[in-house]
């Protein structure tokens, strides 16, 4: 009776796990990080210090540009398969949410083609489209923590979208350019009408038209939010060429 009893509490512990599990690294229902918060801060931390080291051993990826690309890549393929995975058994792959419309799932497809072919105008958009990745760090929209599915997929997604363009830098001399700028912008263009069509035809939130990224922005007129992402993209595109280029 005694032995029943230990059988049937192992069992209740383990299920009480599983669900804890579940709840806080599987579900779409997760809760989100608040911005600063501790959970943002260790992303931050995280990006820093990859990104510093990249810079710091320059010169060994510079020597190693094959094998680390080759890493970059199976990195980029296991974070798809992650992602879309987790999609499928969380959301029977609703495609409000599961396709590849965000602006960083775009750019990490670029990457992979990238790391493939080393197509000189695909790094050009992946770059201007990426700039985009570093507002995600800063200002974290409907971010799990990094622990979850979700949240894992995310840190990898846009830590090697960002640092895929210092990679071919370093490897090739590649920098951004006015004309790759001019074309990234049009693909924007594309992109955002693309998004639109797809978000009215789901109730999905892609490029953060539904669920703006800023409180404040809820007020904002749906024309005039269409205007200031395309004015602001530009900016950005801009922003990110002359910094680039200065310190490169």
């Amino acid at each position: 009776m005694e032995s029943m009893e230990k059988n049937a509490s192992r069992k209740a512990k383990w299920q009480a796990l599983k669900e804890k599990l579940y709840v806080n690294c599987v579900s779409i229902d997760a809760p989100f990080i608040n911005a600063f918060s501790t959970a943002h801060i260790l992303y931050l931390a995280a990006f820093f210090a990859i990104l510093i080291a990249m810079f710091v051993f320059s010169d060994f990826i510079e020597a190693n540009q094959v094998i680390i690309g080759r890493v970059l890549f199976v990195i980029s393929i296991l974070q798809q398969i992650l992602l879309y995975s987790w999609y499928y058994f969380e959301t029977k792959f609703d495609l409000k949410q599961a396709l590849p419309l965000h602006i960083c799932r775009l750019s990490t497809i670029m990457g992979l083609i990238y790391l493939v072919t080393g197509d000189q105008m695909i790094m050009q958009v992946l770059f201007y489209f990426g700039l985009y990745a570093y507002f995600s760090f800063f200002m974290p929209s409907r971010i799990n923590k990094i622990y979850h599915v979700s949240g894992l997929s995310y840190f990898l997604n846009h830590v090697i979208t960002i640092l895929i363009p210092f990679f071919a830098y370093f490897t090739t001399g590649w920098t951004p350019s006015l004309e790759g700028l001019a074309i990234s912008f049009v693909a924007f263009i594309v992109y955002w009408f693309v998004a639109l069509y797809v978000n009215r035809a789901t109730g999905g939130n892609y490029f953060y038209m539904k669920h703006r990224p800023l409180a404040i922005l809820e007020k904002v007129p749906a024309a005039t939010y269409a205007i200031g992402n395309f004015v602001f993209t530009l900016l950005l595109f801009f922003l990110g060429y002359g910094l680039f280029n200065l310190f490169a």
